[in-house]
């Protein structure tokens, strides 16, 4: 190639990557500018809209938006840096007029549209009635930009959050009844799913949800691993495997007791599912009681014991309720040793009197380090909050946390209960109909009456999105 052709060769090249950089720069130090909005309905969903943004530059995106005629601005989460993007409205109430507003920015600059009308309509799936009746006044405050997670167990079902003045602001509809839910740490919801025919809150599949009604996990009897039916617990552990309670059953020779020679009863275990839906353990209470111990066991074969409830201790050992025992075992992980007895007729435990419970549900280990848990309270007809300090070398209880709720609460079965704002309890209780805020006194601060028959409530923390952050301020 002679001088002067590589000359020119270079010249075009240097050319081309001058009009490149150039093109990148006006594009890069350009002002953001949206060019067009597009509003668009979820047919499946009355409470969800989507919004496609389009910018002339790769631009973060978000919307503001609001009542018209209100006080409180709410946000969506930021997209990252592109020239489209489509955002989710998820915090709304149904037959409502909202205004929203698009914004768009990059490290050079930023952009707010102009306000655009949308209505929501009237929900009219899965979604039965919530009537908020008692508020204390003092307490509201508190309660302002707080939401709660539950579930409509019936067919059709739906896992539905609602708002302190009960109002339902995002719902997912399912075919079947959503049997148990519980809000993670990630900000989704994993909920156990099955039709009504099966009992004790038991369902034949489990998913995982974000609040865009993005499946992220779905795990389903005959699918893969999954062989047994789940009921009333589905949480992650800190390695990130799925765990539940299964049905489970075993044959004994009940004849002694005039059962069958090979008779069937029906238990309760554990199983785990990795991040790819692999079942890597289980374990079944059959193997570790015997039967014949119960004199009653012919008519509590079908259902022995009843376990209602599951939770992995820091330690990485479980807990495991048995309702119709009124005790708790603490399963060894992964060996499936039972390391002792909590409660019941032969627990190991030191409790006193004033602090015994029967048919508790939903044992968990609270932000103070607790063992925390809704006493039922058969026995004596009401039900409480009870929280202990666990002293597991010495097998002694300390009542930490005793708040009993009037006995017009009382509860036979299911519910659950979890610390609120600090000191205060948080309700689910089922024969009443009702979710209850109360304080450690066991006075009703906030009270929400509804249809169905709830299981239990969270509240939803982080569903409310923060005011983002541009060039270090909130001020656009």
């Amino acid at each position: 190639m002679t001088r002067k052709k590589y000359g020119i060769k270079v010249f075009i090249i240097l050319i081309a990557l001058l009009t490149c950089t150039l093109d990148w720069s006006c594009k890069y130090f350009s002002d953001v500018r949206i060019e067009n909005i597009s509003l668009m309905n979820v047919p499946s969903n009355r409470l969800r809209f989507k919004v496609t943004i389009t910018c002339n530059v790769s631009a973060k995106t978000c919307l503001k938006y609001w009542k018209i005629g209100g006080k409180d601005t709410l946000y969506t989460d930021v997209t990252g840096e592109n020239d489209v993007d489509t955002i989710n409205i998820i915090n709304t109430e149904a037959l409502t007029h909202y205004r929203f507003q698009a914004i768009a920015f990059n490290s050079h600059s930023h952009y707010i549209s102009k306000p655009h009308d949308f209505q929501t309509q009237l929900i009219y799936h899965a979604t039965p009635y919530f009537v908020r009746d008692v508020m204390d006044s003092t307490f509201e405050p508190e309660l302002h930009d707080k939401y709660f997670l539950t579930q409509i167990m019936t067919d059709p079902g739906s896992l539905v959050i609602i708002n302190s003045k009960g109002n339902i602001v995002w719902y997912q509809p399912f075919e079947k009844g959503v049997k148990v839910s519980h809000w993670t740490d990630k900000g989704t919801m994993l909920c156990i799913v099955g039709p009504e025919k099966i009992l004790s809150s038991g369902g034949n599949e489990i998913y995982e949800v974000d609040l865009d009604g993005h499946v992220l996990r779905h795990l389903k009897v005959g699918d893969g691993n999954m062989d047994k039916l789940v009921h009333h617990e589905i949480r992650y552990d800190n390695q990130g495997n799925l765990y539940s309670l299964e049905f489970t059953q075993k044959l004994f020779d009940l004849s002694s007791v005039h059962g069958k020679k090979t008779d069937t009863v029906h238990g309760d275990g554990i199983v785990v599912f990795d991040k790819n839906n692999k079942k890597i353990w289980e374990w079944s209470m059959l193997d570790h009681i015997d039967p014949l111990k119960d004199p009653n066991v012919l008519k509590r074969k079908k259902d022995w014991a009843h376990t209602n409830g599951l939770f992995k201790d820091k330690d990485g050992n479980f807990l495991i309720s048995f309702r119709d025992m009124s005790q708790i075992w603490k399963v060894e992980y992964p060996s499936g040793k039972v390391l002792w007895k909590m409660g019941g007729t032969d627990g190991q435990f030191k409790i006193d009197t004033v602090s015994s419970f029967s048919w508790q549900h939903a044992i968990h280990y609270n932000q103070y380090g607790q063992l925390m848990m809704l006493d039922n309270g058969v026995k004596h007809k009401q039900s409480r909050a009870l929280a202990f300090k666990v002293d597991e070398k010495n097998k002694v209880l300390t009542t930490q946390l005793n708040v009993p709720l009037p006995k017009a609460y009382f509860t036979s079965t299911k519910g659950n209960c979890t610390i609120f704002d600090k000191d205060k309890v948080l309700f689910c209780l089922t024969d009443p109909k009702v979710f209850v805020i109360a304080d450690k006194n066991g006075k009703v601060l906030w009270r929400v009456n509804l249809a169905g028959d709830p299981y239990r409530v969270e509240e939803a923390k982080g569903f409310l999105r923060n005011k983002p952050y541009i060039d270090g301020s909130t001020k656009f």
